[in-house]
């Protein structure tokens, strides 16, 4: 077996991960998450065994020269060709920093169009993030929001640098969203021969829509949609031409990308999931769960058949974030809700 519990390494960290959706992405070399209202990023270089604590750095939130208290909703890496930057959703918007988390490049307040049909049981917010390339060409990142708006910000490459108002998208969820993803950012930016222009976009009442992206902003069409079950997806991802999908009950879903089919459906834990990652080159996930379970499976898709590579139980911990990371993005990493460690798994091969 490739992954092992006896081939983790444990560290101590500060200060724990807030309880939200997927919290914790991998970025160049370090592992980031969100605490309330501050950003935490750590090197993996720092740990080298178990037992030695990690040197946290805390990003705070801002507007240029003022700070402001907004409550983090999610924190996603993502890359494109020589570029590589984090997307952090607040109450107030995206704020996008450089890879190092050091220098702030971009801040857009959330649009107004993201408060309208709120309901009262909602407070207005920014939440998940994905890259995407639309057919003519244009890198950009799409976020969602508390009223299931969604809107794209356009990178220029020249630059680097976005610019700009967020460009809304056509109007379709009815309530939060919960996750986005593309094939594009399922890669990490890695070009191959399965990426296209679709971006999945899902919301808290377990709706599905799959967009084609011919330009930004009105140029998204809606390909297919997956009426809500429900049950929310907390992650979601693109691997060749299926759409995974980590529910809340601990369902794992696939679906085809162009006519929205179930194809498979596993049942990866048996509480609450918190969090889904896709490794950027093998067609492999591991999820998180409340119960401290954690699973990495390779998917059925391909031909292959579902496979459980690696199943332990983190006792007495809420987990809340898992991703790939490592040299070759195969180690698997993991946070609990108020618990101030880290645990890598390391993969052998």
């Amino acid at each position: 077996m490739p992954y092992a519990d006896k081939q983790m390494v444990k560290a101590p960290m500060k200060p724990s991960p807030s309880l939200i959706y997927n919290n914790l992405t991998a970025c160049e070399g370090s592992l980031l998450y969100a605490h309330i209202r501050q950003a935490c990023t750590f090197a993996l270089s720092g740990m080298k065994a178990s037992g030695v604590p990690v040197d946290v750095r805390k990003v705070e939130s801002q507007l240029g020269d003022v700070k402001l208290g907004d409550v983090i909703h999610s924190v996603t890496a993502c890359s494109h060709n020589a570029f590589a930057f984090i997307v952090l959703a607040t109450d107030a918007g995206v704020q996008i920093w450089d890879s190092s988390a050091y220098h702030l490049l971009y801040v857009a307040p959330l649009p107004a169009a993201a408060s309208l049909d709120v309901s009262l049981r909602h407070s207005t917010f920014a939440r998940a993030a994905a890259i995407n390339v639309a057919a003519d060409g244009t890198p950009h990142v799409v976020f969602g929001s508390s009223s299931g708006s969604l809107f794209c910000l356009p990178l220029n490459e020249r630059e680097g640098r976005f610019k700009g108002a967020p460009a809304a998208l056509p109007a379709h969820h009815k309530s939060p969203i919960t996750a986005i993803g593309s094939a594009y950012q399922s890669r990490q930016g890695k070009w191959t021969e399965d990426l296209g222009c679709n971006l999945v976009t899902c919301d808290e009442e377990g709706g599905i829509a799959v967009w084609e992206a011919l330009s930004i902003g009105p140029g998204y069409k809606l390909l297919t949609s997956i009426p809500p079950s429900g049950t929310p997806v907390v992650s979601v991802a693109v691997r060749r031409d299926i759409v995974v999908a980590a529910r809340l009950d601990g369902a794992v879903q696939l679906y085809g990308l162009r006519d929205g089919k179930l194809r498979a459906d596993m049942g990866s834990a048996s509480r609450l999931l918190s969090s889904m990652a896709i490794h950027p080159t093998k067609d492999i996930i591991a999820t998180a769960a409340e119960d401290g379970s954690l699973h990495v499976w390779a998917l059925p898709i391909g031909g292959a058949k579902a496979d459980l590579l690696l199943s332990v139980c983190w006792m007495h911990a809420v987990l809340t974030g898992v991703a790939f990371c490592g040299p070759t993005s195969d180690d698997v990493a993991v946070v609990a809700y108020d618990t101030d460690e880290v645990h890598v798994y390391k993969y052998a091969a």
